[in-house]
């Protein structure tokens, strides 16, 4: 059984979630997000949440291999050992990570 992880992405409106069944420990998740915010970082003039997760998807994801190591899901699994939550402050994206206590 991997680590499992739940990442939520949300603005002023929209809310989006992606997953990751394997190896979701904060060394490898927060990494990836930081990452792909620095990457799209003054691309968008505000959140442009569903822009930054596509972004998340494509960069983290490597096409060699046969699994990806994220994936669009619906919301919190209740299986994960962390969920992330990246919100938009409204100038800039806030990151945390709180072990799941279920």
């Amino acid at each position: 059984m991997g680590t499992r992880a739940t990442i939520q992405f949300k603005d002023r409106s929209d809310i989006f979630y992606i997953y990751r069944g394997h190896d979701g420990h904060p060394d490898n998740v927060l990494a990836d997000i930081q990452a792909v915010i620095e990457q799209v970082q003054g691309r968008w003039s505000g959140a442009e949440t569903e822009l930054l997760v596509t972004c998340m998807l494509m960069l983290a994801n490597d096409k060699k291999h046969r699994i990806p190591n994220y994936n669009i899901t619906g919301g919190f699994h209740g299986d994960e050992s962390y969920r992330y939550y990246v919100d938009w402050d409204g100038s800039g994206w806030l990151v945390r990570v709180e072990p799941d206590s279920l």
